[in-house]
């Protein structure tokens, strides 16, 4: 579990845990940045021995080890989530309001584990193209509505410049060519 848990603060330099989780990764953390700051072929694997992850190895040594070379220590910050005010005086349950800091499931602190000098970006939620609006079947499929039904079963007149002589059930320009031959 600390493996993996390092694994990804490296990789992603921020994690979103409990608060006894957090405690119980920052010190193997810090070893591990520790390691990279070294930057020899010992360390190297000593360190891979201990992540088991090469992604992580390779971001610990090439970026965070270096950006932390004039540093002795402290490189990571544990952030105790704000904890907001329970509505009291209520035994309704649906008045009950989980404190933000707190996991809704069991009531365990929350808190944020993250590189000092972290260059985090925000995630981009929404990976491609914006989904299409929801549309019926009925108008994907022209069916449902007068017009679309009648332009699916092919008894639909073609629109004529003027309108006039498609709405009276004068025949228009194409019919008229189709009557001559």
């Amino acid at each position: 579990m600390v493996r993996n848990m390092v694994a990804n603060l490296l990789r992603h330099e921020t994690m979103h845990t409990t608060v006894a989780k957090a405690k119980v990764v920052r010190p193997w953390a810090e070893k591990m940045i520790t390691l990279g700051k070294k930057g020899t072929l010992h360390a190297r694997r000593q360190a891979l021995a201990f992540l088991r992850s090469k992604p992580a190895v390779a971001k610990l040594f090439r970026t965070i080890g270096p950006r932390y070379q004039g540093r002795n220590g402290g490189y990571t910050r544990i952030l105790k989530l704000a904890e907001a005010l329970r509505q009291a005086g209520s035994d309704k349950l649906s008045d009950f309001k989980m404190p933000a800091g707190y996991r809704l499931g069991d009531g365990t602190p929350m808190a944020i584990i993250e590189l000092v000098e972290a260059d985090i970006r925000p995630r981009d939620r929404r990976r491609g193209p914006a989904p299409e609006p929801f549309k019926p079947r009925r108008e994907l499929h022209g069916k449902g509505t007068g017009e679309a039904a009648a332009d699916a079963a092919g008894t639909a007149e073609p629109a004529a410049d003027d309108g006039a002589g498609a709405a009276a059930g004068q025949p228009g320009e194409g019919e008229k060519d189709k009557a001559e031959e």
